[in-house]
Formats: structure tokens, C-alpha cells, sequence
């Protein structure tokens, strides 16, 4: 029904890019503030919120300038041509990448949690798989499921709410605010990659039926993820401790699996609460899969914006399984997001939004 719909609200927006930003960084976000601020790290997430704000600034500042372009378009009107296309070129390049470890380590995690008999090969490419299903009928497709799934991620982090809140040790947050400036600075510009999701609106902002309301799109979701964020942190300092916190690599999966209903009919608690973070990761994937083939399908003016979907299936498996395990996949996934993750959310759409300001200045004289 929804086959090549290439509009979306900007209510499927603001789900869209919450879903995409509460993904596997969310599960061992706790263990990376705690590494900057010790048992401040709930405090990371709102400091951070601040800089995701300037992100949202600098993305409308260019995307504003083209409505109803995608970075493919507006691009070759700011800078020469070569220049556009390794602009382009790496952008896709990155989506890809990002997208592949996340796939990688969702797989990781549905393996340790839901699926420990089954081969993580096969849990990785049928991810893949479903996700190019969902991609091909359009990006509208992607905007429903997110309506529906958010639901589900809503459920799962109230749930955590209310059983831990009762019967946390929150003594766990002292000594408070005990910490120096350089770890406060350092660890809100990492904690702030969060948001690095900001970036694909340089393609999804001409896909939007109102291009006028892209600030509002991208303002409410850095809002209520960095809430979200600093609640998910200080939960899971009360809820498992600081020092177990550091031990483990994500910390809110040992906050989920060491929760417990007495009584209920259900014995693996977490397997309810894993199962709502797996629908938005897979929101995420879904998101790096359909905009890579767009950049592909813009790039060569297809008419068909899904047509390179299936080819890109077997490079994101190759490259989710270049790590030989999660230490290592997720220590890729670290260092790629720490060089490569604030680029597309603030130099380039700053640089090119002062390239274009400058052009038409000259223009106009």
C-alpha cells in the first residue's frame, strides 16, 4: 500500500529520528559517561542535549536554502561538481559503515539475550533481509512502522521506570558533581554523538511534505532523547551500581536482566523489554540501508529509489562480520563514531551553509 511513497510528516519525522537515535550506543551510554564523570554521567546526556541543538541549528541552516532538495541535489549548486560527488560519496560511505556495526552488534546482543543457539551469521543476514523488505516499499513504510514501534520503546523504558525507581541504591550517585572541566568538555562532545542520527536529515529534509517545520523535526527528538538519555544513565547507576556498571560493556542489558516481576507468567523479563530496543534498532538499520541506496539512486537519476537496496545486503553483511567479536566490533564502533561521527552534523553543513550565504551574497550584488 505504501510502495514508493516518498513523503513523510513531521510527526513520522520526530519518531523517526527518535527511534534512530535510541539505538545500541543507548545500551552502554551509562559505562561511556561513567568513564568522563564517574558517577555524574547523568548529567553528560543534558549537557550534550546543548550541543545537539547547535547540530540542529547548522543541519536547517543549509537544508533551509534548498527545500525539497537532498544533500544529492543541493550540493552541486554550493560546490563544484567533483567536489559533491566525494562529498556524497562519503556520506554514503559512513552510513553504510555505521549502519553495518550496528547490525553487527544488535546481532551480538539478540544472540547473548533471545537466541544463544543460533549462529550469529544467521541472525545478522536475516536482519539484513527483513530491513530490505521493509526499505523497498519507500520511505513512507519506514515512517508507519516507526509510528507503530514507538509504542513499544515507550512501554519498555516506563517499565524500567517503575522497577527500579522503588528499589534503587542511590547512594551510587555520590559523591555529586565531583569532577573536572577537560572530563566534563571531553565526555559531552562524545555523549553527544547520540545524535549523530541529526545527519541523515540532509536527505530525509526534502522528503518532508512541510520543509518549513525541519527545525521543530529535529529540535523535539534531541529534547526527548537527551532526557531519555540522562534517566536511562542515572537508572542504571542506581539499578546495578557505578563499579558494575564500568565492568560491563552494555551496562543497560545487566540493568534489564537483573529486573524481576514475582508472580508474573512470564519468567525473562528482559526478552519483553530487549524486544522493544530491537524494533528500534531496527528503525535504525532500516534508515542507513533506504539512504544509502537513495544517495546510489539520486547519484545516476534512477527513477527507482530502491534498486540499489539488495546489492548493498551483502557489502553491510561483509562488513558486520569483519569483527571477530563484540570487544572488537564494538571498539570499531567507538573510534568510527569519535573521528567520523560529528562531521555531517556540523562542519560540512556549516561550511556549505556559509558557501551558500556567500554565493548569493555575490549573486545579489
Amino acid at each position: 500500500m505504501f510502495t514508493h511513497n516518498g513523503r513523510v510528516s513531521v510527526r513520522q519525522v520526530e519518531i523517526f529520528l527518535i527511534l534512530q537515535m535510541l539505538n545500541t550506543t543507548i545500551l552502554f551510554l551509562p559505562k561511556i559517561a561513567g568513564d568522563y564523570v564517574e558517577r555524574n554521567g547523568y548529567i553528560l546526556p543534558l549537557l550534550a542535549s546543548i550541543l545537539g541543538v547547535i547540530y540542529v541549528f547548522c543541519i536547517e541552516g543549509i537544508t533551509k536554502r534548498f527545500p525539497k532538495d537532498t544533500l544529492v541535489e543541493f550540493l552541486p549548486k554550493i560546490v563544484p561538481d567533483f567536489v559533491a560527488y566525494i562529498i556524497i560519496i562519503l556520506f554514503a560511505v559512513k552510513i553504510l559503515i555505521i549502519t553495518s556495526l550496528e547490525a553487527r552488534m544488535l546481532g551480538e546482543m539478540i544472540s547473548q539475550v533471545l537466541l544463544p543457539k543460533t549462529p550469529i551469521q544467521v541472525i545478522i543476514l536475516v536482519m539484513l533481509l527483513s530491513v530490505a523488505y521493509l526499505v523497498k516499499s519507500g520511505v513512507e513504510a519506514i515512517g508507519r512502522m516507526g509510528e507503530v514501534l514507538i509504542y513499544f520503546i515507550a512501554v519498555s523504558l516506563v517499565l524500567v521506570f517503575l522497577l527500579v525507581v522503588p528499589h534503587g541504591e542511590y547512594m551510587q550517585l555520590m559523591p555529586f558533581f565531583q569532577t573536572n572541566l577537560r572530563g566534563i568538555g571531553v565526555g559531552t562532545f562524545v555523549v553527544s554523538l547520540i545524535f549523530m542520527p541529526l545527519e541523515i536529515m540532509l536527505m530525509l529534509a526534502g522528503l518532508m511534505k512541510e520543509t518549513d517545520k525541519v527545525r521543530r523535526a529535529m529540535l523535539v527528538p534531541v529534547i526527548i532523547v537527551g532526557i531519555a538519555s540522562a534517566i536511562i544513565v542515572l537508572l542504571t547507576y542506581v539499578g546495578v551500581g557505578f563499579n558494575e556498571t564500568q565492568r560491563q560493556v552494555w551496562p543497560v542489558l545487566t540493568l534489564m536482566q537483573s529486573m524481576s516481576l514475582s508472580g508474573t507468567m512470564v519468567e525473562n523479563q528482559e526478552i519483553l523489554m530487549m524486544t522493544g530496543w530491537t524494533f528500534s534498532i531496527f528503525i535504525y538499520l532500516s534508515s542507513g540501508v533506504y539512504f544509502t541506496s537513495l544517495i546510489g539512486s539520486r547519484s545516476f537519476k534512477y527513477k527507482r529509489e530502491n534498486i540499489f537496496v539488495l546489492p548493498l545486503i551483502p557489502i553491510a553483511y561483509f562488513i558486520a562480520m569483519i569483527p571477530e567479536n563484540l570487544v572488537m566490533a564494538y571498539d570499531y564502533y567507538n573510534k568510527f563514531q569519535y573521528y567520523f561521527g560529528i562531521w555531517f552534523i556540523l562542519p560540512v553543513p556549516l561550511i556549505l551553509a556559509i558557501i551558500a550565504r556567500g554565493r548569493r551574497n555575490s549573486h545579489a550584488k
